[in-house]
């Protein structure tokens, strides 16, 4: 069978074709297409209509038969329909300058009884939390929302209906309305204790819960295309899966484990180190760790803290293209490995935004009194080796809760990166073992798979990985100079 899936990040997306055999998947990208964010009235935009007609284009250029299509996005973002299901204006966007640390803590203050301070806004955390069992984040769709409802009142008043990115997408495409497990998970809304809406958090705050439709989990068959769809691409027979929405979600029903419970990395662009348990977790030392109890694709919990990842390299890459040296990744690594290593680190949460990155790493490390990075690779390798021991720092808070064998699944673009795995197996201590490079579209195509009666069982789902995308095991090296590094490292954290 072939199916598709579209994988949407924050700044581009691609529709990736699966032949399936019945014993392994080969994927063909068949529509890569850039999106971004656009600034309107002083507010930032998703051009949803801009990535219809390219998702469209991608279905067009699928000549073979095809079962099925499958959705995933980034999390929290959303579209309102009104009472006769038409799209009130453009999805605002998570990187909204208004969804600031001021607008989350004004509604954390609130729900802590209206009292402004510090403690109020830490109690409100504290009570957030308890209700949803997800991290406060400034850009969440909570904040959102009241950031709407003060500022936007008339968009929210006519809204019938609130979907998420994904789930917006299915019905753009079929008609069908409801919200996925993990995607809604993202919110801040859904209480992932009690498996339903957080009416009480809607209620306090104002936000009706009206707007919030039913949620299942991953798998389910959501029917054809709108006829008009079936017009203007010729798909016939095709039918929309549901996978799970949230694209970290999708990356880790790409792991390769067949364990029911195991630590995995999502790494590329941001980093996403968790664990995939069947128990929430809770307590004070969860909240201040930013650890959030996200969704997986069996409606079990996916505690994960999200971390600045190769965006550093990535700019920094970008910086050297513009001083007249281009470099492949691969080329970055090789220089990187000849420098000496362990000397000189950063906070990757201090990089989170663009601009001089030779310029900044240097005098972030002149500032901290450590040897200045002189040459490209010594700026690769200090930030290679700041993000392997910025897992260990998010490792070591995860690791009361893991019970099972210690070793980390790696997937998505950096488990490509060979040079980082070995830093991370080295900070960590344990073996890192590398899964699929595209394990957001696998994962996305697995789960439309198993929808389709392909495989029913872990067992099954991880021998089709396995005949279908390389695996590598990458074992701990140096152990006494990586600890002493990451001593030296949890210093920049007293400054």
């Amino acid at each position: 069978m072939n199916v598709l899936s579209f994988d949407l990040g924050a700044s581009s997306g691609r529709g990736i074709l699966a032949r399936f055999d019945g014993e392994r998947i080969v994927l063909e990208e068949i529509h890569r297409f850039p999106h971004n964010f656009s600034i309107m009235n002083g507010h930032a935009y998703w051009n949803i209509l801009s990535l219809m007609e390219e998702m469209k284009e991608g279905l067009r250029r699928c000549q073979e038969p095809l079962t099925s299509v499958g959705f995933d996005t980034w999390g929290v973002d959303c579209g309102l329909l009104d009472r006769e299901g038409n799209l009130l204006g453009l999805p605002l966007s998570y990187r909204d300058a208004a969804l600031d640390e001021e607008n989350m803590n004004r509604v954390l203050a609130l729900l802590a009884g209206g009292e402004t301070g510090a403690e109020a806004v830490r109690e409100g955390e504290r009570r957030a939390f308890a209700r949803t069992g997800i991290a406060s984040l400034a850009y969440n769709t909570l904040y959102k929302l009241c950031y709407m409802k003060q500022h936007m009142a008339s968009q929210l008043e006519a809204a019938e209906t609130l979907l998420f990115m994904p789930n917006l997408i299915e019905y753009l495409f079929t008609g069908v309305r409801h919200s996925e497990y993990s995607i809604a998970s993202t919110s801040q809304l859904y209480s992932m204790k009690d498996k339903a809406w957080a009416g009480d958090v809607m209620k306090e705050l104002g936000i009706p819960e009206r707007l919030f439709t039913a949620v299942d989990l991953s798998g389910r068959d959501l029917g054809g295309l709108r006829p008009e769809i079936i017009e203007e691409t010729g798909q016939k027979e095709l039918h929309v899966v549901s996978v799970s929405g949230h694209d970290t979600a999708c990356a880790v029903a790409a792991v390769p484990a067949r364990e029911d419970e195991f630590t995995f990395l999502s790494s590329g662009t941001w980093s996403l180190l968790g664990i995939s348990s069947r128990k929430l977790l809770e307590g004070e030392d969860i909240i201040s760790g930013k650890i959030s109890n996200e969704g997986t694709s069996d409606g079990g919990y996916r505690p994960t803290v999200n971390i600045n990842g190769l965006w550093m390299q990535q700019e920094l890459r970008r910086n050297l293209e513009r001083a007249g040296r281009s470099y492949t990744f691969v080329q970055l690594a090789q220089q990187a490995e000849k420098e000496p290593q362990l000397r000189s680190f950063i906070r990757p949460e201090d990089f989170m935004q663009p601009g001089d990155y030779p310029r900044k790493i240097r005098e972030y490390c002149k500032k901290t009194g450590q040897p200045i990075p002189e040459n490209d690779g010594a700026l690769v390798r200090c930030i290679l080796e700041s993000l392997a021991l910025k897992y260990r720092q998010v490792y070591n808070r995860l690791k009361p809760y893991i019970t099972w064998e210690e070793k980390l699944y790696t997937v998505g673009g950096g488990a490509q990166n060979h040079l980082l795995n070995q830093f991370t197996a080295n900070a960590l201590g344990i073996p890192v073992i590398t899964g699929a490079s595209e394990a957001t579209a696998v994962g996305n195509v697995m789960e439309q798979l198993r929808s389709a009666g392909a495989y029913q069982t872990r067992e099954e789902k991880c021998r089709i990985l396995d005949a279908s995308f390389q695996t590598r095991e990458i074992l701990p090296r140096d152990k006494e100079a990586w600890d002493e590094a990451y001593e030296r490292f949890e210093r920049l954290y007293e400054e």
